[in-house]
This record gives C-alpha cells, sequence and structure tokens, in this order.
C-alpha cells in the first residue's frame, strides 16, 4: 500500500472536488467528507485502469508540487492504494 496526496476543496452546493498533484486530469468529486477518501482510491483506480501512471508517492520521498492558495478552503489528504499486481498468464 502506498499513499498518494489529493486535494479535496468543497464547492458552494456541498460536493468535495478532489484533484491529484501530479497526476493532471485525474478528478472526481464526493458529495460529503465522508465520500472523500473512498472516491479519491476509485479515481485512482480508474487512472491505473485507463494506463495513466501515478505520480510518486509519498514513501519515494517526493512530493509533487501544488499550490493551496489555488484553491478555497482546501483539505490535502493522503490517500492509500494498492494498485493491482498483474496476474501471470500460463
Amino acid at each position: 500500500m502506498r499513499n498518494y496526496i489529493a486535494i479535496a476543496e468543497p464547492s458552494h452546493d456541498g460536493t468535495w472536488w478532489i484533484s491529484f498533484p501530479g497526476c493532471p486530469g485525474v478528478t472526481s468529486a464526493a458529495d460529503g467528507p465522508e465520500q472523500i477518501a473512498p472516491q479519491a482510491r476509485d479515481a485512482l483506480a480508474s487512472a491505473v485502469e485507463a494506463g495513466a501512471a501515478l505520480p510518486p508517492a509519498i514513501e519515494d520521498g517526493v512530493i509533487p508540487p501544488y499550490d493551496l492558495g489555488d484553491y478555497h478552503n482546501p483539505l490535502v489528504l493522503l490517500i492509500p492504494y494498492g494498485a493491482p499486481r498483474p496476474v501471470a498468464v500460463t
């Protein structure tokens, strides 16, 4: 299991928009704070399934750059995600 940085930003209607520094184009939305982590994990899984390369995990000692000034009331989260291992075909 590796940990990835996600930024969740609330909107005026209560939806939380989720993005990932270092992984442009991978976004998601959550209806409430309790759904942010599961939705973020699903977004990472969908990105991997679509062939996207994930940014370095924090365990790699590299944090993708981001500016919290670009957001309104952001939450910065660590999202644990374990990419599925390829299955050997015999």
